[in-house]
């Protein structure tokens, strides 16, 4: 099977991480077109049918999960990602949507504690829904060695963050100690050249 889910954009607010997604032709639209791929998941990600879910069936995913959209089951897939990692706080949501006028195509929209937490874990829930709906092949996925990586990335992109803003602000301070030596130099010709008048 070619690539079952194409990220085609992303934006990102303080609040939302929104991503454009499209299934591919041939793919699974519906967890129910391909319920030996949709088992794998949750044979997978067991938890996913405990998560709060509001918009279908029932209360949670459980009333859902063998008949929505494959869009919607990787929002939920990357939800257990993030809240495994530890890094989110409490709760993870989202939602999704079909697009308007865009043949097989999704808009699956994520809470955004951290653009690289939620960036990764959506990437690395495509990945393990291409494994379930390809014939799940050896290797499975290993998601507590997926988990353990997403978190030392965003760990990382801190880390990167981190240094350069204790960078930006060293040179910040060093071009205003300048400056303030420039404006006393300046100060300082001009008491002389007021002197020399006198």
């Amino acid at each position: 099977m070619a690539q079952l889910i194409e990220i085609k954009r992303v934006a990102v607010s303080p609040q939302h991480f929104t991503a454009r997604v499209r299934i591919a032709n041939g793919g699974p639209l519906t967890t129910d077109e391909d319920l030996i791929g949709t088992t794998h998941v949750y044979n997978l990600l067991p938890e996913i049918i405990d998560h709060a879910c509001l918009g279908d069936a029932g209360e949670t995913f459980k009333e859902a999960m063998g008949a929505t959209e494959v869009a919607h089951l990787l929002e939920h897939v990357t939800i257990e990602l993030i809240a495994r990692t530890g890094l989110a706080g409490d709760i993870s949501c989202g939602r999704t949507w079909e697009v308007t006028g865009e043949p097989r195509t999704y808009d699956v929209q994520l809470s955004c504690p951290d653009d690289v937490l939620v960036a990764s874990a959506l990437s690395s829930a495509a990945w393990i829904l291409q494994w379930a709906y390809a014939g799940a092949v050896d290797p499975k996925p290993d998601v507590e060695a997926i988990v353990s990586g997403i978190r030392e990335l965003v760990e990382h992109a801190e880390e990167i963050a981190s240094r350069e803003a204790a960078e930006d602000a060293a040179a910040k301070g060093a071009a205003e100690s300048e400056g303030a030596a420039d404006q006393e130099g300046e100060h300082a010709d001009t008491a002389s050249t007021e002197n020399e008048e006198a």
